[in-house]
């Protein structure tokens, strides 16, 4: 009787622990098909909706940073970097509120340029072509074929970045604060956003299997 209770009680703490490592890893049973649901919002900021496809860009860069550095930490086993908690969250997890925090903080900061008139010059324009072509060159054509979206789409992206870029300088310059400041981790642009609405819609993004779209993990 005691050895079934020492089972018994043995059975439950791994069931508890898996399902602890199953939620910090982000890993599900459910995720969705990524290409079929690009459509879908993911999120609403100031009343726009943001739709998965125009996630696609930050997906693909915040994978393929990561996959850099886990090659650095284990060629043979790149997965391994990717399940290495970083303050109590796996990186895995941590990189994907990445993605979701820089696309809001560019989208609020896209706005605000364009509502100011702020617009990028011809120096500008010829930087953000050469960010273009380098960022879809460096996708292979399996990884293009993943994200499921065009290059027009990934181009409007960087330059969405880029003018989302030139207003934080401005802002920066303004508030007589350092660049980083209104980073999206940034403790000025964290005050700004509380002057926004954002809404994440969590039911869609945690089906997202980040770190499963370009890459393999």
């Amino acid at each position: 009787m005691r050895q079934t209770t020492k089972f018994v009680a043995l059975l439950l703490v791994l069931v508890v622990a898996l399902g602890v490592y199953t939620m910090r890893t982000g890993k599900r049973e459910n995720y969705m098909d990524y290409k079929e649901n690009l459509d879908l919002a993911v999120a609403i900021v100031d009343g726009d909706e943001i739709l998965l496809r125009e996630l696609a860009f930050y997906i693909a860069y915040e994978e393929g940073m990561i996959e850099k550095y886990a090659t650095i930490y284990d060629d043979q086993d790149t997965g391994a970097f990717w399940r290495i908690a970083s303050n109590q969250t796996v990186i895995r997890v941590e990189s994907k509120e990445a993605v979701m925090d820089m696309a809001v903080h560019d989208f609020i900061l896209y706005e605000l340029a364009r509502a100011g008139g702020v617009t990028l010059g011809e120096e500008e324009e010829r930087l953000v072509e050469g960010a273009q072509t380098d960022f879809w060159s460096d996708l292979d054509e399996e990884q293009k074929e993943a994200l499921g979206v065009e290059r027009e789409e990934i181009d409007e992206s960087v330059r969405r970045v880029a003018l989302a870029e030139k207003y934080q300088t401005v802002l920066a310059e303004v508030q007589g604060v350092k660049y980083d400041e209104f980073s999206f981790n940034g403790e000025a642009y964290k005050r700004m956003l509380e002057e926004h609405e954002v809404e994440i819609y969590e039911d869609v993004w945690d089906k997202v299997n980040f770190g499963g779209i370009t890459v393999d993990h």
